[in-house]
């Protein structure tokens, strides 16, 4: 009985000793997380709760009384048309450079991936555009599309010159040229994430492809996509979370125009909080962007979980 209960007692005290040595673990862990939960609690929920208490008030950002209106600033925001233009905009640019992006990206990757020379030289090419300052990226296509710019100075080079014109100055090109100019300053990223996933792919698919007889075409369809899926998905996210974000190279071009043709909900929201002075409403501006982001990348998400299992 006593040799039983000694070692009932060690089973208990070797227990208690691992619970607390998990313990230990846990609280050390807590620790090293503790300063980057305070400041995400302090730059992001903090500003976030704020945002959405906001949008209740009507302020100009100046009176130190807010008046509140409750969800006045949302009804008004679903009857005002130009928000809904906004928000169309916003969607065909997430197609366009989506699309060229992850398409042309995907490909460009899977030519370089086979070359045997330069392949580094054309990471760099293709990246500089990444680390440029947006600005800068915005202000070089603005001078690219202007009546005398290098586009039309092309086209009348190589006998085009019936096709030239104020790209951004026409309500019907201004969009479709602003999503390329975007797409162009995130491409090289794409390239170089796809270009990383493709070298991951085991060599021997492609041996045994070749086997088989498949063409190059054959087995990029059959082989570098399917296994590319999860790649894929996450250029697919960030992309579209980037081009949702867009604000930057449409303020330093259009300002949104001509005649609300490349107004986007971020530059909406800028010119009703911030040059409007109503930052009520523009905070409910915000709050329904946030809420389309975080609905298209939770699908994102779980289309990318999907596609793993």
């Amino acid at each position: 009985m006593a040799a039983t209960t000694s070692g009932a007692l060690t089973k208990r005290q070797m227990r208690g000793r691992r619970l607390t040595r998990g313990g230990r673990r846990s609280l050390t862990a807590y620790l090293f997380l503790a300063p980057a939960l305070i400041l995400y609690l302090a730059f992001v929920i903090r500003p976030t709760v704020e945002l959405f208490g906001l949008s209740a008030f009507d302020w100009n950002g100046v009176n130190p009384t807010r008046e509140f209106v409750g969800f006045d600033n949302f009804a008004r925001l679903f009857a005002d048309p130009l928000f809904w233009r906004s928000l169309g905009n916003n969607l065909i640019f997430v197609v366009l450079l989506v699309a060229f992006n992850v398409t042309v990206g995907l490909i460009t990757a899977s030519a370089l991936a086979r070359a045997m020379r330069g392949r580094l030289i054309y990471q760099l090419i293709f990246f500089l555009p990444v680390v440029q300052a947006s600005i800068v990226t915005a202000l070089v296509w603005k001078w690219i599309y202007q009546p005398e710019g290098l586009l039309n100075n092309a086209l009348e080079a190589i006998g085009l010159g019936f096709l030239s014109h104020g790209w951004l100055g026409d309500p019907n090109t201004a969009l479709p040229a602003l999503a390329l100019a975007a797409a162009w300053s995130g491409f090289g990223l794409s390239v170089v994430i796809f270009l990383a996933g493709i070298q991951s792919i085991d060599q021997s698919l492609y041996d045994s492809a070749k086997m088989d007889g498949a063409n190059t075409r054959q087995m990029f369809m059959n082989v570098t996509v399917p296994e590319m899926r999860p790649v894929i998905t996450v250029v697919f996210l960030l992309e579209m979370i980037g081009a949702f974000q867009t604000f930057d190279i449409v303020w330093a071009t259009t300002r949104g125009g001509p005649v609300n043709s490349t107004e986007v909900l971020a530059s909406f929201m800028f010119k009703r909080g911030f040059t409007d002075a109503e930052f009520g409403y523009g905070a409910s501006i915000a709050v329904i962007f946030m809420m389309i982001v975080l609905v298209a990348a939770i699908i994102s998400l779980l289309l990318r979980e999907r596609n793993e299992d």
